[in-house]
């Protein structure tokens, strides 16, 4: 039975240092390679270009849209979306192959079982090991949620769990996930609007040491050694950064209307 085609899709910037493996995983048996960037100045572009990908350029307006566009542009209707930093094993690889092969209903979805590499080593427990993550879809029955981060693909048909794993090498060091943590919590924050609900000082604290335990203790990060403890420290910085960001947003909005006599203000910042 001939196998579907496949459009595999990504979208870039300054990704360099995992993009070789992610496009080398993928270059022998795709059928094309759509890349979207949304202005890298490192080596990201010769690099897809040198992989025969089919490089398009859109300004950055959230993860959700970019990759809606990106999965828009594919040639192909089954879509395997991929983030520049994973990369699937030889099973994965296998099990997306004879998945498509067998000419699946077009409103089913495929979950890729995904594994986060943390400080050179693969995270065993807190809740990071083999994460089913939909990434195998028909793109004529699927579309990405236009959330500006922590997007995912929702389908109208049933949801299949291949077997391998996606690796999951997002941190070159911790000064890149702190960058991205940054960015990720503001962009968070802003698409949870200033007029959400505030978060008093006790209920932030309690919500931090209960993500730190969560993750540590009960989901057993800390098996882990070090990269376990920092892992799980930071998930639980992770949402006092964000409600810090929307109280900032807030306060900076009520000062704002307190000087303009209540008028409406766009509150940016984030």
């Amino acid at each position: 039975m001939q196998q579907s085609y496949l459009s595999v899709v990504l979208i870039t910037l300054n990704a360099e240092r995992t993009l070789p493996r992610t496009l080398a995983s993928v270059a022998n048996w795709a059928d094309e390679i759509v890349l979207v960037d949304s202005g890298s100045t490192d080596a990201t572009l010769d690099i897809a270009h040198s992989y025969g990908c089919r490089v398009l350029h859109r300004s950055f307006d959230g993860f959700g849209a970019q990759k809606q566009f990106a999965v828009d542009q594919a040639t192909h209707d089954w879509v395997l979306l991929l983030d520049a930093d994973e990369t699937p094993d030889e099973i994965l690889k296998r099990s997306i192959m004879d998945a498509l092969r067998q000419r699946p209903d077009p409103q089913q979805g495929f979950c890729l079982p995904r594994s986060l590499v943390f400080m050179g080593q693969m995270l065993r427990h807190g809740g990071e090991q083999n994460r089913p993550v939909l990434r195998l879809f028909n793109r004529q029955h699927a579309h990405i949620s236009p959330a500006l981060v922590h997007e995912s693909v929702v389908t109208t048909g049933s949801v299949t769990v291949l077997e391998g794993t996606l690796w999951h090498d997002s941190y070159g060091s911790l000064h890149e996930y702190i960058t991205k943590m940054n960015q990720y919590t503001s962009l968070n924050a802003r698409q949870a609007g200033v007029h959400q609900r505030k978060q008093g000082a006790l209920e932030v604290s309690v919500r931090f040491g209960f993500k730190f335990l969560k993750v540590y203790l009960f989901k057993g990060s800390f098996r882990d050694g070090l990269p376990g403890f920092v892992w799980a420290f930071f998930s639980a910085v992770y949402p006092v950064l964000k409600y810090t960001k929307l109280y900032e947003a807030t306060q900076k909005k009520t000062k704002s209307e307190r000087v303009t006599g209540g008028k409406q203000l766009s509150v940016s910042g984030f």
